[in-house]
C-alpha cells in the first residue's frame, strides 16, 4: 500500500513533478509561485 499525504486547507502543498501535455516533466511550484494553481485528473478507459 502506498503512503498517503493528507492535507489540510491552508497546508503549503508538495512539491511534486507531473507530466505536462507534451510528456514532459514539470514542477509544479512553478505554477503557485504566482497564485493558485488547480490540477485536473482525467481518468481515461479504453
Amino acid at each position: 500500500m502506498t503512503d498517503v499525504i493528507r492535507l489540510k486547507v491552508g497546508d503549503p502543498a508538495p512539491e511534486i513533478t507531473v507530466q505536462d501535455i507534451h510528456g514532459q516533466p514539470t514542477a509544479l511550484a512553478g505554477y503557485w509561485t504566482n497564485g493558485p494553481t488547480l490540477l485536473t485528473f482525467l481518468r481515461h478507459f479504453g
